[in-house]
């Protein structure tokens, strides 16, 4: 029998790392003299730049157009309306429902234009179709904590 050896190589020197691994902590500001230093300053979180509205925004206004005109209700909405905005249109809905509408044709979105007014806030007006009639809808979207919210809204 031969007996097997077997051969150790010798470890690889370890090679520097580049500049880029190494990370530099920034600096802790210190306010100056006299300087506050708000307590939601230090906790802040940093959000990402919110989307485009104009997708939620044809959504939120078909299914308004459908609420009011009696067919569908705004459960499915809850979580992008104000409570301003939830209220009157259940009122709508309620008054269409005592009309005596049930059911509406199918609403078409043809068109949406969004204006944003500022960082957090958008202006949309969109030109739906329903029944062979145009119908035109504005909104305002408002940043409320990370997404976008209907505060105002006119259903023509």
């Amino acid at each position: 029998m031969t007996a097997m050896r077997a051969t150790v190589e010798p470890a690889q020197p370890a090679t520097p790392r580049s500049s880029t691994a190494t990370r530099a902590i920034a600096p802790v500001r210190t306010p100056a003299q006299g300087d506050t230093v708000r307590r939601a300053d230090l906790y802040a979180r940093r959000r990402k730049p919110l989307g485009d509205p104009a997708p939620l925004a044809c959504t939120v206004a078909k299914a308004a157009l459908e609420t009011v005109l009696g067919a569908s209700t705004i459960e499915s909405l809850v979580r992008w309306l104000s409570p301003e905005v939830r209220e009157s249109l259940a009122q709508q809905h309620s008054l269409a429902r005592r009309a005596g509408r049930i059911s509406s044709p199918p609403v078409a979105i043809k068109r949406a234009r969004v204006c944003r007014v500022s960082a957090r806030a958008a202006e949309v007006s969109i030109v739906a179709y329903c029944d062979g009639r145009a119908r035109a809808i504005a909104m305002r979207l408002e940043d409320a904590a990370g997404r976008w919210l209907v505060t105002t809204i006119e259903v023509g």
